[in-house]
């Protein structure tokens, strides 16, 4: 992967530049026609604001509320965080991926011990110890290592661990864990990549917040024999339903076709048709550009599965809208996906979904953005 060259260090080359081009000026001072006065003043300027806007924002200091930390150190003095690399936002960015749920937080680089889940300011911060991240490497040999690491302090925040008082406890640690080993299964990683951080930088015992080495490795296997589970079951529900599509499109007896009654299939009487023993129970799925999947129920609740478990997340409403068959609204009924919903900002956010089935949105500027399709089952 590619080195992203400090910041600090582009602050120093910067100001030498500005050092450099004020010395060649001076010696061309005689030179108006290669350097004219006024060129060379916005010139020497340009150098000394680009040195102190870098300098400005090469670190900030963080106060830090509530945290959350790999090993269980605590985070004392000051800290300072530093512009993340882009192998670390890389890494985030997969991770997510994964998880169907959008970013709620900002990694940065920080004089850390190693890695905590922090807020700051009431915003959520991932802070990350570069030295230590590239120790890890070292001793594992595997970038799988760190990946599994920034997994576990993400799995913090989605969590909402960082927003209860009191720091790293045993059971969020183990919760965390898991999370880990469940969206490392998903990224593609084997059991003992996943593991490999955990079972080569911590010791044996545990502490007052961080249960013992022995239960963390049992909880980040726990999280990714779930995962394996989930993909075996999706896998046998499709073969399940293999023979059926098959004799389906072999048939050349069809049907005439009705006409529908309403351009929503919610509606007409005669859809979705009953429910068989090896089909799913849903009646269209929602499949988004970034590859998240949610599932739209005959009831017209829309669920999601995160962790092997079911939430909803959203319905599905008539549209009075002529370019749209039905609307996709981020909503939930239980009362805790949608507080995390709207922590999110996410509560009430509408896709509108056309008779092709394409997924839309718009961005800032009012202009239309495909977001994904929606695969009807049995239409």
């Amino acid at each position: 992967m590619k080195r992203r060259i400090p910041i600090c260090q582009t602050v120093k080359q910067n100001c030498i530049l500005a050092t450099i081009i004020r010395s060649r000026t001076n010696e061309h001072d005689h030179d108006e026609r290669r350097f004219p006065l006024f060129g060379r003043s916005i010139l020497l300027i340009v150098g000394i604001m680009l040195c102190t806007s870098l300098s400005l924002h090469a670190q900030v200091r963080l106060i830090i509320a509530e945290a959350c930390s790999y090993f269980g150190e605590n985070i004392e003095g000051e800290v300072y965080g530093f512009a993340s690399d882009s192998e670390a936002e890389s890494a985030v960015d997969r991770i997510m991926r994964f998880t169907g749920l959008p970013q709620n937080f900002t990694i940065k680089a920080a004089n850390v011990p190693n890695a905590a889940a922090v807020i700051r300011d009431n915003k959520r911060l991932i802070l990350y110890n570069q030295t230590f991240m590239e120790r890890v490497k070292e001793r594992t040999n595997t970038d799988w290592a760190a990946i599994s690491i920034l997994a576990h302090e993400i799995g913090h925040h989605l969590s909402g661990h960082t927003l209860e008082p009191g720091g790293s406890r045993p059971e969020t640690e183990l919760q965390a864990d898991k999370f880990s080993g469940y969206i490392l299964y998903k990224m593609g990683a084997t059991l003992e990549q996943s593991q490999k951080a955990m079972d080569t930088m911590t010791g044996e015992g545990g502490s007052e917040t961080h249960p013992p080495k022995s239960a963390r490795l049992a909880a980040i296997a726990n999280g990714w024999v779930e995962a394996r589970q989930q993909a075996n079951d999706e896998e046998e529900q499709a073969s399940a339903r293999q023979p059926r599509e098959t004799e389906r499109s072999t048939n050349s007896a069809k049907p005439p076709a009705r006409e529908k009654t309403t351009d929503y299939p919610e509606h007409d009487p005669e859809y979705p048709p009953s429910i068989q023993p090896n089909e799913p129970a849903y009646v269209a799925q929602c499949v988004f550009q970034d590859g998240t999947q949610s599932f739209v129920m005959p009831t017209g609740d829309i669920v999601m599965n995160y962790m092997g478990m079911t939430l909803q997340i959203g319905r599905r409403i008539a549209s009075n809208d002529p370019r749209f068959s039905w609307l996709y609204v981020i909503d939930s009924s239980d009362p805790t996906v949608s507080s995390y919903l709207q922590m999110m900002g996410v509560s009430g956010v509408t896709y509108g979904i056309d008779p092709a089935g394409n997924i839309w949105s718009q961005n800032n500027w009012g202009q239309p953005v495909q977001m994904g399709r929606v695969i009807y089952t049995n239409r």
